[in-house]
């Protein structure tokens, strides 16, 4: 019989290679045919706003083409760039700049460029201020470090790439030495930042503007332009170019044949792009986004580097033959060949010696089953939820993974010191933080332990170590920001109360853990209550508050590096832009870096740790 199970398992695992190399190739002809088309909008406004205005065309693609279309949004141009590169988007509506991206990364096609209700294809990047602030684009020439500045992200057309070639680049102007504070954000961040004087300076672009007087008036009302740059190609729609021929013919004749004509129909359609302030979609190829290339051209000319080379298009790899599935099935069938050789039979036991091991109740077994059960059944329904099945793309996409590991296997260490700079600047973020939170946690945590307080006290403070531990940084610090302003002190103060939750019930548990007896022994001497806690509890919990302070100090010195998105300070913005630049070199450095300075944390920790026991 063990045998024919044996043999049996060898056939099932054999079936399961086979089906997985049949599925393969069933999904490699997906790849070819595509059973959905995924649309990338390059939304400066956001999803909330922009999907509405969005949402009729795609719904009219879809019905052109047969094909689902699902829509995704996103103010990160350097990640749908990125999707399209992997083929997890297939069409894109970018602005100029992240189109030249994508056409030379991504296998990129332009088939269209937009064109507004005034019948420009154009528009401006521009340069604005709080209204009533009194700031002219003379004083932000004059710099001195006296304004903060909002600028977009590194692929950004009228967010970086215009205001660096027509009006910083001529006057010799680097934006990092030119105001006090520069943070990367979308032209709606900016331009709120701005109106609720976050900052003083801020990038936008005339598209921005329709947007905000039409949905934001009260914002729009607050804000002035000082700078406008000269016309810059409008927005175009890129579709992957492997695509089948097909589908882009009626991909590309449904965009410039949209809203065109007469009748009922085709003035539904002007109606819906009167939404996107457009009037239509004009044919186009790569070549619209010329002026674009010689602006990149002309400010790699000034800061002294060499032209960029487009990454080399993906050869492919035999690898991606083999689907996981078919992997696990070797897997399987060959812990099933070892099971078929013969085995050593062990020597017998003496009963006399070795006990009969513990029998399980009924009631055991079926808690056992309750939880097990059910923690399967929920991994099996999570399965589809968080996308595991595209874990495939691990494999058939290893040649993108290879083309950015020789970037990330290649760091550039020619410009290290001031990377160096803002990582000790990261650190002492996480210091400070580390420090206001102890400071913040131990008198929550004496009040919210259930052997020194009572319980109408503790509730409500454990109510408020709840509340600090689960609103995320990246909100604290976004709300900090709006009061302190952009820079270092936003970071400490979110790192400081977010970690003061995390420590106060670490430093709780501790407490409540104690031995009675020394607080007795304190109390027997006629002490106080301040007595007793200073002599019978910290004694005892010290060495352990010590070690998980300084643990959740090397975890805030990660930490930190993000809440360089938002504005405050440290590495995480540079490497925030390096990433949004394609830049994956100096992402590679950047990494470098804060590997080497948590490991001499996690070392400093470790001989502090030492020293308290």
């Amino acid at each position: 019989m063990s045998s024919l199970r044996n043999l049996f398992a060898a056939a099932l695992a054999l079936t399961v290679v086979l089906l997985g190399l049949t599925w393969t190739g069933e999904a490699s002809a997906q790849t070819r045919r595509p059973e959905k088309i995924v649309f990338t909008v390059l939304s400066a406004e956001g999803q909330a706003s922009s999907g509405p205005l969005w949402q009729p065309l795609l719904d009219d693609l879809e019905r052109e083409l047969g094909i689902p279309v699902e829509p995704i949004f996103g103010s990160n141009y350097s990640v749908l760039v990125e999707a399209m590169r992997a083929n997890q988007a297939q069409i894109g509506w970018f602005s100029a700049l992240p189109a030249v991206q994508a056409i030379d990364r991504s296998q990129g096609e332009v088939i269209a460029r937009t064109v507004d209700i005034e019948g420009k294809d154009s528009y401006v990047a521009t340069i604005i201020v709080r209204k009533g602030s009194g700031i002219t684009i003379e004083d932000v020439a004059a710099c001195g470090k006296r304004y903060t500045f909002g600028i977009g992200d590194a692929q950004s057309t009228s967010g970086t790439l215009a205001p660096l070639t027509y009006f910083f680049g001529p006057r010799n102007i680097d934006p990092r030495t030119c105001f006090s504070t520069v943070r990367a954000a979308s032209h709606q961040a900016n331009a709120f930042s701005v109106a609720n004087s976050q900052v003083q300076v801020a990038t936008s672009n005339s598209v921005n503007t329709v947007f905000l007087r039409r949905q934001n008036p009260q914002i729009a009302d607050q804000i002035e332009e000082i700078w406008q740059s000269p016309p810059i190609p409008e927005s175009g729609i890129v579709i992957r170019s492997d695509l089948p021929a097909d589908i882009k013919a009626k991909i590309r004749r449904f965009f410039t044949t949209y809203g065109q004509g007469s009748g009922p129909e085709a003035e539904r359609q002007r109606e819906v792009m009167r939404g996107l302030n457009y009037s239509q979609f004009r044919a186009a190829d790569n070549s619209y986004l010329d002026p674009i290339r010689e602006m990149k051209a002309d400010q790699a000319r000034r800061e002294g580097r060499p032209p960029e080379v487009a990454p080399p298009a993906s050869a492919g790899s035999q690898f991606a033959r083999w689907s996981p599935f078919a992997l696990i099935g070797l897997l399987a069938l060959f812990a099933t060949v070892l099971n078929l050789l013969p085995k050593r039979t062990p020597a017998t036991a003496d009963p006399a010696v070795v006990p009969d091991a513990p029998k399980k109740s009924m009631a055991a077994w079926s808690l056992d089953l309750l939880l097990w059960g059910g923690f399967g059944i929920i991994l099996i329904a999570a399965f589809n939820t968080v996308d595991l099945p595209n874990i495939v793309n691990l494999f058939s996409n290893s040649e993108n993974m290879r083309n950015y590991g020789r970037d990330f296997l290649n760091p550039d260490f020619s410009d290290w010191q001031p990377l160096v700079g803002q990582m000790w600047l990261t650190v002492q973020i996480a210091l400070w933080g580390t420090f206001l939170a102890v400071f913040l946690a131990v008198p929550l945590s004496l009040m919210a332990s259930r052997n020194l307080s009572p319980a109408w006290l503790v509730w409500p403070v454990r109510r408020v170590m709840d509340l600090l531990r689960s609103v995320p940084d990246l909100v604290i610090g976004t709300l900090f920001i709006v009061a302190v302003g952009l820079g270092p002190l936003a970071g400490v103060l979110a790192i400081g109360l977010n970690t003061a939750g995390v420590l106060a019930k670490l430093f709780s548990e501790a407490v409540e853990s104690i031995d009675k007896g020394p607080i007795e022994g304190v109390k027997a001497t006629g002490a106080g209550r301040l007595h007793e806690i200073a002599w019978g509890v910290l004694p005892q919990v010290a060495p352990l508050w010590t070690s998980f302070a300084l643990y959740r100090f090397e975890s805030n010195s990660r930490a930190a590096t993000v809440l360089g998105l938002i504005g405050a300070g440290g590495i995480g913005q540079v490497l925030f832009e390096s990433l949004q630049a394609f830049d994956y070199r100096t992402v590679s450095t950047i990494a470098i870096i804060i590997v080497v300075a948590v490991t001499l944390i996690d070392m400093l920790s470790q001989a502090m740790r030492k020293r308290l026991l």
